[in-house]
């Protein structure tokens, strides 16, 4: 067993998993230390389908005890499911087993004229921000959804930082909430990790469920089943697409021979995107990069001007061919991510 595949091992618990992912769902909401809940696989796995479920039957059983957010990223997504008296927001068969009879105002879906959820796009953050959607004399239970927090493959790149707007969409909710809010994330491609899931400091290496209990989150990165499979082979999208589309299969398309996770005991130097430890790395070994700690080290590349460093174009380039040529390598999938990030930056 490779040191990578024990790594994974110890991270995750393997479970049976089903062709869709209601039982699945159940499993992961039996972690009630968990804050944040990350679930990531292929289109048509029942990801939302399953979450809409809980949703409903929390609403019936809980009424004005349980505020329920739906955010997606762009303005147009929740117009388009808020259409028709939010005609897309609800599976037709959960409206008819909840007996719903939806109406929208704004941003708000109604049941029978009574508050059912809020429909919110992080684009408009900043609109929402100062909002009286906080009650500190609320004791019920908040449930946050993200649906689609990733960007796909091919989709526009947003005018807005992501995680920025979602933290001030969470503040203007929830304020300092700790208890009684679950925070969901939903997403069917790891093919681009999103600012989002980076800031767990964790990206999985595998398919498996996976526990951050220092950051009270739970992923599940769902492996396509051989029943899903199944049923997508010969579909109009299979013989189109196949199963290279990651939408579908939930791969990440990156690279694990350049994961290294041999013991490091000499700093060769240090590559500065920016002034802050989140921007700056430390290469040991003389090419094996983790995120940079504080630690002293005498040699420095600034890949920029102004960082109060030395900046010489030839060895910044010399880090940018180096990477190219995969002659790096990193401690982790998300020191990797970080800072095939921060290249991009620079070099568009």
């Amino acid at each position: 067993m490779s040191l990578i595949e024990q790594t994974l091992k110890n991270r995750r618990k393997k479970h049976n998993q089903s062709r869709w992912y209601t039982k699945e769902l159940k499993s992961l909401l039996g972690n009630t230390w968990a804050m944040f809940y990350a679930i990531l696989g292929g289109r048509m796995t029942g990801k939302s389908y399953a979450l809409m479920d809980y949703l409903c039957n929390q609403k019936r059983k809980k009424q004005d005890q349980c505020k329920l957010y739906w955010m997606r990223i762009s303005e147009t997504s929740t117009k388009f499911m808020l259409a028709n008296k939010a005609e897309k927001l609800v599976d037709p068969d959960l409206v008819r087993k909840y007996k719903l009879e939806l109406s929208t105002k704004g941003m708000n879906v109604y049941d029978r004229g009574k508050m059912f959820m809020q429909v919110m796009p992080l684009s408009a953050m900043g609109k929402l921000k100062g909002n009286a959607f906080f009650d500190k004399d609320y004791t019920g239970e908040i449930i946050i959804v993200l649906d689609e927090f990733q960007l796909e493959q091919g989709e526009k790149r947003t005018s807005f930082d992501i995680l920025y707007n979602f933290i001030g969409m969470i503040e203007n909710i929830a304020r300092t909430t700790k208890n009684k809010i679950r925070i969901f994330l939903i997403g069917n491609t790891l093919e681009e990790a999103s600012g989002i899931l980076k800031a767990f400091n964790f990206l999985p290496e595998g398919f498996g469920r996976f526990y951050l209990k220092r950051k009270r989150c739970i992923i599940d990165n769902i492996e396509p089943t051989e029943e899903y499979l199944k049923d997508r082979k010969g579909s109009a999208a299979d013989i189109l697409g196949g199963n290279e589309m990651s939408n579908y299969t939930n791969e990440l398309k990156k690279d694990l021979s350049l994961i290294c996770k041999t013991r490091l005991t000499s700093p060769s130097y240090l590559i500065k995107f920016g002034k802050t430890k989140q921007n700056i790395f430390i290469v040991w070994e003389g090419n094996i990069i983790t995120r940079y700690k504080g630690q002293a080290v005498k040699s420095s590349v600034a890949m920029k001007p102004y960082l109060d460093d030395r900046y010489n174009p030839e060895r910044r380039q010399t880090v940018i061919d180096i990477f190219d040529a995969q002659g790096y390598k990193f401690d982790t999938l998300i020191t990797l991510s970080y800072f095939q990030g921060e290249l991009q930056k620079i070099r568009k």
